[in-house]
């Protein structure tokens, strides 16, 4: 039997994160072929990017997420998409192999697993990371969102993904008038409502950058907010808004007798200010 092609496609503003990215992504333990396509915004340093596996193609700036992974999409020859961002890092030279395997050797349509982000990075920015964001951070995917017994769930991490390209093909790509966010949880329901099962693997968990800085925070959250309005023109979805608060209870639960919860409860409260400042934002510009 022949054995897929995998394109692990990367938007990247050209972080230095990315360059030790795709040195552990060349290192990677597989049976099979992969390609890494890389999607930047910005010029790269090429001298660290000798490889005939990479293709870059270049893409102007301020298009949004949703745009870039679909280009990377376009650009791909693999059956099998791997997705991860350049600000995370496999936890080992198994990751894609982790990632990939339940659709190879089981006939799963997509796999996601989440991000981890490790902690002693400072008082403001372990609270920041103990939210939860993205892909579960320093609290674990299974803490955010619901998976089922069997290792199914219905919430997906954009930057640590696997999926069949044909499926991709068959339910429609990321939304690209989400230019803020939430790609990730339109292209969930579009393989909810297409009756789609997503796997979880959490041996395919990787790391990412904790995000430093208050500022920075809000930013974040404000945009998030916004892209929340920018979805809410696709779909409303009252099972996320009841899921993110029982996530936020387990949150406040599991730091309530350590150091950071007063951090954490300060934070969460910024968190879900400048998100409905952004929301309302977003609805007014609409």
């Amino acid at each position: 039997m022949k054995t897929p092609l995998v394109s692990i496609i990367i938007p990247t503003l050209g972080r230095e994160t990315l360059y030790p990215l795709i040195s552990k992504l060349l290192k990677q333990k597989v049976n099979f072929e992969y390609e890494i396509v890389l999607i930047p915004q910005v010029k790269l340093k090429k001298n660290k990017l000798k490889n005939s596996k990479i293709k870059i193609h270049f893409e102007e700036l301020g298009k949004g997420f949703a745009y870039y992974r679909n280009i990377g999409i376009q650009k791909s020859k693999g059956e099998i998409l791997a997705f991860i961002d350049d600000d995370e890092l496999p936890m080992n030279n198994n990751w894609l192999e982790q990632l990939v395997n339940p659709i190879i050797t089981s006939n799963e349509d997509a796999v996601t697993a989440g991000v981890k982000i490790k902690l002693g990075e400072g008082y403001i920015t372990d609270s920041i990371s103990l939210l939860g964001f993205p892909g579960g951070g320093a609290v674990g995917f299974k803490t955010m969102w619901h998976v089922t017994k069997e290792n199914y769930t219905e919430h997906l991490c954009s930057g640590n993904l696997g999926i069949k390209k044909n499926i991709i093909e068959k339910i429609g790509s990321f939304e690209n008038s989400l230019k803020s966010g939430s790609e990730d949880v339109n292209l969930a329901d579009k393989l909810i409502q297409n009756k789609i099962k997503l796997k979880y693997n959490e041996e395919a968990t990787v790391y990412h950058i904790s995000r430093k800085g208050f500022f920075k925070f809000i930013k974040w959250n404000f945009l998030r907010g916004k892209s929340a309005a920018e979805y809410i023109k696709t779909q409303k979805s009252k099972t996320k808004v009841s899921g993110r608060l029982a996530s936020s209870k387990k949150i406040l639960k599991k730091t309530l007798k350590t150091k950071y919860f007063i951090g954490v409860l300060f934070m969460m409260f910024n968190q879900y200010l400048f998100q409905t400042l952004g929301l309302l934002y977003g609805r007014i510009k609409k």
